[in-house]
């Protein structure tokens, strides 16, 4: 994370940080988090990035940031080299995923060193998060992607993955009405898109934005999603009244 486009590009010197209305912060209500961790993956093959943003639950601020960009390990150099022109190229990122990506295996090995460090879990207690929970723009990128990314990397599904939040269900079920996307939800809720939608570092922002419009019209963030214990492949969907 030295490489100087990168830092320019992705604005590491947190001078992006995501301004809290103040005025707001008493209309919220208490949560039975701390901190949310809003994901948002990108690549249908394979994991190409994996961006996540550290919320305050209370004071709705950022905390932290995790970004990686995933090398894929099944794929030839040619195919790599297409797929990520495919995806980056028109963001002008290429040449910062290619000095950067590294293996899934190690950005999860990152990532765990991350939340050991913001003691939101334990590497050796192998369970779920520390009051924290991830929050994702659909089901998707837990349910679905981060399952068949480990299968493709021979790793066994890590324990923090068990449960999410979906906050199309939470958005659906507080404001009583439909939204498909986060673009829609910003729409409605009358906030602006920043930077380019489909990179996942952008887009985990404007979904925190999006969460904290929330939190600060006093909505509960609960957990939407959860796998069955001895059945990881089963997930139960714990909203009635939810978006499919």
């Amino acid at each position: 994370m030295d490489d100087h486009m990168h830092l320019e590009k992705f604005n590491h010197n947190r001078s992006w940080d995501l301004q809290v209305d103040a005025s707001k912060l008493n209309r919220t209500c208490s949560q039975n988090l701390d901190f949310f961790l809003v994901l948002d993956l990108e690549g249908k093959v394979e994991i190409l990035e994996f961006p996540v943003l550290m919320i305050d639950a209370k004071t709705m601020e950022v905390v932290d940031f995790f970004h990686r960009f995933v090398r894929p390990s099944e794929m030839t150099e040619q195919r790599i080299n297409e797929y990520i022109e495919g995806k980056y190229g028109k963001f002008g990122v290429h040449r910062v995923w290619h000095d950067t990506a590294i293996p899934f295996k190690d950005v999860l090995q990152q990532f765990e060193d991350w939340l050991t460090h913001h003691h939101l879990w334990e590497k050796h207690a192998s369970g779920s998060l520390n009051r924290a929970a991830f929050v994702t723009c659909g089901n998707w990128d837990l349910k679905t992607k981060v399952p068949q990314q480990c299968k493709v990397s021979k790793m066994k599904l890590p324990s923090y993955f068990m449960e999410w939040i979906n906050l199309k269900d939470v958005y659906l079920n507080f404001y009583k009405r439909r939204a498909t996307g986060m673009v829609t939800m910003m729409k409605e809720l009358d906030i602006p898109l920043v930077g380019s939608h489909h990179l996942g570092f952008d887009d985990t922002k404007n979904i925190s934005r999006v969460l904290q419009r929330m939190l600060g019209d006093g909505a509960l963030i609960p957990i939407t999603a959860r796998r069955k214990p001895d059945h990881p492949n089963d997930v139960e969907f714990l909203f009635k009244n939810r978006i499919r």
